[in-house]
């Protein structure tokens, strides 16, 4: 396996250890101080694994195949286990999180499709603004959940609850956007 693929695998092994620390000690959309700062500590280094993984690969000349698939599975894999995480908790709504896992979906299934077309569809644009919209509504989760924790920041606890679920609303209206965009890629003339 290459650095690049070891980098991605530990945003793939922090998912569920993510998960299983958010459910079980989030309540009521509170959980203790020294959590939120666990939470943030996976969150910062699954999200700095998707943006090193690819950097790696194109600095050491050791892009490969199973890198390619690798990287967007593991994207699929972290954010869909924050979403869920965050479902279960009662800060996602459930049409929201079938938006964001039926654009995941759908989008394997046109890579899919294409590659027995023999075109390639690599990573569009609005593949990498759908990944800065999700870790940006994903933090806010956190932000909450963190304010909630310090008596400190309560004044601010109903504004971040809204910011929240617009963040929610945006990152629906991506997922949606990002499933249009990703279709385009079938076209012959969209090869890469």
């Amino acid at each position: 396996m290459t650095l690049p693929s070891l980098v991605t695998t530990v945003r793939v092994g922090l998912s569920p250890l993510f998960f299983a620390l958010f459910i079980t000690l989030t309540k009521n959309g509170e959980a203790p101080l020294w959590a939120t700062l666990l939470y943030w500590g996976f969150f910062i280094v699954m999200e700095i694994t998707d943006l090193l993984d690819g950097i790696i690969a194109r600095k050491m000349g050791s892009v490969t195949d199973f890198g390619k698939f690798y990287d967007p599975f593991a994207d699929s894999f972290s954010r869909l286990t924050y979403f869920l995480a965050f479902l279960v908790t009662g800060f996602l709504p459930a049409w929201v999180f079938l938006l964001v896992l039926y654009r995941d979906i759908t989008v394997s299934f046109l890579r899919l499709l294409a590659m027995r077309r023999s075109i390639v569809i690599s990573a569009r644009p609005s593949g990498k603004i759908k990944a800065v919209i999700y870790a940006v509504a994903c933090g806010s989760v956190l932000t909450l959940v963190t304010a909630r924790a310090v008596p400190a920041l309560a004044f601010s606890v109903p504004a971040l609850g809204w910011i929240q679920k617009g963040l929610m609303w945006i990152t629906a209206a991506t997922a949606v956007w990002t499933t249009l965009d990703y279709s385009r890629g079938l076209k012959p003339d969209a090869r890469a």
